[in-house]
């Protein structure tokens, strides 16, 4: 009696199996800052709506007498700027963290759902994907990918400690904030370890079609 699954490829086809588990964990630490983002975009309209009723000019001391915080740069339990102006570009800032973030993740997955590629060309960062065969695949662009990351963690762990105040009083939205922003720094390495696994996986399997097919 034999079993198919053992072998000397048993460990090798177990830690890729591991690998791509991680892969999977590893979008769910890139889902939490997606929520940081849309939390944090749905508190700064509604309190800057409450706040401010939509005053979009650049006279401090209307600011300052609406939030009635003279000494605060941005209007309060927010991370609005005042300024000309202001909820407009912080908006714009949310917005464009959201397709960061999608982009990111598209990029761990490339190798997997071709969508993920369509993607990513749609929004013109070939650099973060190969559009060569395996074989001849470099690994830069998963260090390109993991510095996006890093923007992303820069980008949400500063906006981890101002406003972020939500009606719902059990839910300590700044905390989850620095939750997710230290969740997804500590998978970086681990993910740039799994991919290059992954695809140095693939390489060797299409470089062994390759050369049955020659050899044919």
């Amino acid at each position: 009696m034999t079993a198919d699954w053992l072998g000397p490829r048993t460990f090798p086809n177990l830690w890729m199996k591991v690998c791509k588990l991680w892969v999977i964990v590893a979008l769910g630490a890139l889902i939490m800052p997606l929520i940081v983002w849309i939390m944090i975009f749905i508190e700064n309209t509604k309190t800057f709506s409450d706040t401010m009723h939509h005053y979009l000019g650049n006279d401090q001391s209307v600011y300052d007498q609406m939030d009635r915080d003279p000494d605060a740069g941005y209007v309060g339990n927010t991370n609005i700027p005042k300024h000309l102006g202001g909820v407009i570009f912080t908006a714009a800032l949310d917005i464009a963290m959201w397709v960061i973030i999608v982009i990111a993740a598209c990029a761990d997955l490339f190798w997997r759902f071709p969508v993920c590629k369509q993607l990513i060309d749609a929004f013109h960062a070939q650099g973060l994907h190969s559009t060569k065969g395996l074989v001849d695949i470099e690994f830069y662009f998963l260090v390109a990918n993991a510095f996006l990351k890093l923007f992303v963690v820069a980008a949400t762990g500063s906006q981890t400690y101002t406003g972020l105040y939500p009606d719902n009083k059990h839910v300590d939205t700044p905390l989850f904030c620095l939750y997710a922003t230290m969740i997804l720094l500590c998978s970086i390495p681990l993910t740039l370890i799994a991919l290059f696994f992954i695809l140095h996986a693939m390489k060797r399997e299409e470089y062994a079609a390759a050369q049955k097919t020659a050899a044919a």
